[in-house]
């Protein structure tokens, strides 16, 4: 390997860095994302054990081996922003293990004693997990071997899984320490989701086995982020022609570098939180970072490829550069935006805009084909559990306009499984394990889709790709609407339904009620009252105090710390809370999605003898 002067090498000692952390399926993302953090946390000092050693899963890996290992194991990332770009080599491996050449080195690896974390990047399908269900699928070919194999003590083993689990067999055989397996696949719980699988795979082997895993084996939920496209020969060739640098397999990515992982480290960790590359951030809870992520850049990748590929683009920057596609990005995110909470130091706006700039990079050059890959699964993870009906706050619910957003995509990706010769060659899809299976729903939704079956065939096609809590009536109308459309008059009119401007929002003051006047079950209630009890602690996290105001009183049932601000004595207004009933008494509910303050008003005298909550209701049917 040969580079230039304007490049970057690393700052350590290579000769001195030990591997303390094993990774699973050295890919390009890999090498453009853990990599840059251990690269750079190897320069800290006391960092020397906390290097790399690589593990390929699959025979075509072999390539990247003996590209590494001609190259002393080391490589190019160019990073390339808008306005700016770096080129360093990494040099954080030290090896690179083939599997399938080499089973039991895999598993010395993974057991050796100075390896504390093992890291993975294996795909959504490297889980062999139905997303819809959450169950390991054991009847898949390469798990059904590696349960054989891990019965028999055999290392002839094809997946993460089989090999996680025959590690910690022999981790627990030989009484060493458990160790910490950390995903960092675009998944949302990604560490929930390879423990549940690990644990489901050791508990068909060895029911001891699953409790030792439970007992001594770490797997914390993770965040990764950064654009890197696939690597092609322009790339090497503009890389030796500037910067001088030889490699046989470069990789190539965006600025933007973020990692979010929970702090689960019992035996220690690197400081990736101290790189001056990206951002790393270590938290208690990843979930809220995931849930941003996964809905509001995951799933807009998906949202992008098929509309994008309908109509004619290719390369992701180029399609941004198309109004039509922009401006339904930009609808499509507004929509699932609804899905997301607010995430403490990121804003949602700001993320939206920054994910749109980074679309448009044309110095990253991503391809939709690339987008497309694994269509069924990353669909299913990413974009439709913003169709679930709790994937809003309750008491809301996206407006069928939302909905339209969400599943344009999914209508073009329809037509692009049921193919035909008029459709261009951009719409062409990469590998799916799963498509073949969606292609007949697929034809049947499409056929359908301006007669009366239309919803039913939308309803079966969402039942069979993301399960039956996507598969709800309104979800399916509003797919069939859009198939409708679509098959119609093209893909051009279903964009410009996306488009369409909302009417303006007229802005109201809110409207407050006497405490006489509610009724059970109602919502959206504001009103005023004089705070009549001190707040009783009913049980964790919700209390109860009595409010009145002229026309009589009510209960209010808190919940969280909202009951502070009511002093015995003072006004306080209530708004957007709900009439709930509890053992056929009426109480009004101040939840999460209310406000509770003080406030100066006058509620006239109380009247006490109007108790509204000791009213015993009784449920008449209609």
């Amino acid at each position: 390997m040969r580079f230039g002067e304007k490049v970057t090498c690393p700052k350590y000692d290579r000769e001195k860095v030990e591997p303390g952390i094993v990774h699973i399926g050295v890919g390009n993302f890999h090498r453009a994302h853990q990599c840059v953090f251990v690269d750079d946390s190897l320069s800290l000092p006391g960092h020397e054990s906390w290097g790399y050693r690589g593990i390929g899963l699959m025979p075509a890996d072999a390539k990247m081996r003996d590209v590494l290992k001609e190259q002393d194991m080391m490589f190019t990332l160019w990073q390339k922003g808008t306005s700016f770009e770096s080129v360093r080599v990494i040099g954080c491996h030290s090896d690179f293990i083939l599997a399938p050449e080499s089973p039991e080195k895999v598993l010395d690896a993974l057991c050796a004693a100075e390896t504390k974390i093992v890291t993975m990047t294996i795909t959504e399908k490297g889980y062999f997990v139905d997303f819809t269900t959450g169950k390991l699928d054991s009847s898949a070919p390469a798990v059904s071997s590696d349960l054989e194999a891990l019965k028999s003590g055999s290392a002839s083993l094809k997946t993460a899984l089989g090999y996680l689990v025959a590690a910690a067999k022999r981790r627990q055989a030989e009484k060493a320490p458990g160790f910490v397996i950390l995903s960092c696949d675009n998944l949302q719980e990604n560490g929930c989701k390879a423990k549940a699988a690990v644990l489901e795979m050791a508990g068909e082997v060895d029911s001891g086995l699953k409790a030792w895993i439970s007992e001594n084996v770490q797997f914390p939920n993770s965040m990764v982020d950064r654009i890197t496209p696939a690597t092609t020969e322009e790339v090497k060739t503009e890389l030796k022609e500037k910067y001088g640098v030889e490699d046989g397999w470069p990789v190539v990515s965006e600025e933007f570098l973020l990692w979010v992982v929970e702090d689960k480290f019992p035996s220690g960790r690197p400081s990736w939180d101290k790189s001056p590359s990206g951002k790393c951030l270590f938290v208690e809870d990843v979930l809220p970072y995931e849930l941003l992520k996964l809905r509001l850049l995951n799933a807009v990748h998906q949202a992008l490829a098929y509309p994008a590929s309908l109509l004619g683009h290719e390369v992701v920057h180029e399609a941004m550069a198309d109004s039509r596609v922009f401006k339904f990005l930009k609808a499509y995110m507004a929509a699932a935006g609804q899905t997301v909470r607010p995430v403490k130091g990121l804003k949602k706006d700001e993320w939206s805009k920054t994910v749109l700039e980074r679309f448009s990079n044309p110095a990253v050059r991503d391809t939709i084909f690339r987008l497309n890959e694994d269509a069924t699964n990353r669909i299913a993870v990413a974009l439709a559990p913003c169709l679930q009906e709790d994937a809003v706050p309750p008491g809301r619910s996206l407006s069928r306009k939302h909905l339209a957003a969400i599943l344009l995509p999914v209508a073009c990706w329809i037509r692009a499984l049921v193919g035909g010769a008029e459709l261009p060659a951009a719409a062409k899809l990469n590998r799916d394990d799963k498509g073949e299976s969606m292609r007949g729903p697929a034809g049947e939704a499409w056929e359908k889709a301006d007669g009366s079956e239309a919803a039913e065939a939308s309803k079966k096609f969402l039942h069979s790709a993301f399960g039956e809590k996507v598969a709800r009536d309104t979800v399916a109308e509003v797919l069939a609407e859009s198939l409708k459309l679509l098959k119609g008059e093209g893909v051009e009119a279903l964009l410009r339904t996306a488009d369409r401007e909302n009417p303006p929002i007229k802005l109201k003051k809110p409207k407050f009620q006497k405490i006489s006047d509610l009724e059970p079950e109602a919502k959206g209630v504001n009103v005023y009252g004089q705070v009549l009890t001190k707040a009783e602690s009913l049980y964790e996290d919700a209390h109860e105090i009595s409010i009145g105001d002229s026309s009589g009183t009510v209960t209010l049932r808190i919940r969280g710390d909202k009951y502070k601000a009511c002093s015995e004595g003072k006004v306080v207004r209530v708004q957007n809370a709900r009439v709930v009933m509890s053992k056929g008494h009426m109480q009004l509910l101040v939840d999460k999605w209310s406000a509770l303050k003080e406030e100066d008003h006058d509620v006239g005298e109380v009247n006490k003898k109007n108790d509204l909550s000791a009213i015993e209701y009784e449920l008449v049917k209609s």
